[in-house]
């Protein structure tokens, strides 16, 4: 029996190796990614690991106001987009008016106005290099607008 004690210690490595793997694979979301694309010809511009509860801010410069937009989203358990809040210093077309239907706050010229809408399955846009649009994650920064040096339709999803 003294000889079969190296086997059942690297079987005791190979386990624990494996069960390694498998939880820092769960733990930072590697089957799930935030895909950007273009929608219509498939076109692939990053997939970024992502998992439940992960948040992201998609920022640009308006481009009436020229004033900055940040809006921010978190992943759902079902793999949706969750609006969770746009945030504005200044007034233009497409931003929330604020009025009794919406919850918000104003600190320090900051307006932020919280949402209660369902989870959604993609978000599409155009981004723009005079807009340019970055998500921004906990990992770093992901620039939309750099794919072009014209309008570009892509569309924003997770995919499991």
């Amino acid at each position: 029996m003294k000889g079969s004690r190296p086997i059942y210690v690297l079987l005791y490595i190979l386990v624990a190796f494996l069960l390694f793997n498998s939880v820092s694979a769960f733990k930072t979301g590697f089957s799930w990614k935030l895909i950007v694309e273009d929608p219509r010809n498939g076109q692939l511009y990053y997939g970024v690991p992502v998992q439940p509860k992960d948040e992201f801010t998609l920022s640009y410069r308006h481009s009436v106001s020229g004033s900055m937009v940040y809006g921010s989203f978190e992943i759902t358990s079902d793999g949706q987009i969750n609006p969770l809040t746009t945030a504005f210093t200044t007034f233009g077309p497409g931003l929330p008016w604020l009025d009794a239907s919406v919850k918000y706050t104003i600190e320090n010229g900051l307006i932020t106005v919280y949402h209660d809408e369902p989870p959604r399955e993609h978000i599409r846009l155009w981004v723009s290099p005079q807009t340019g649009e970055t998500i921004t994650m906990e990992d770093g920064f992901y620039q939309l607008a750099a794919f072009s040096d014209y309008p570009l339709l892509v569309m924003i999803h997770v995919k499991q």
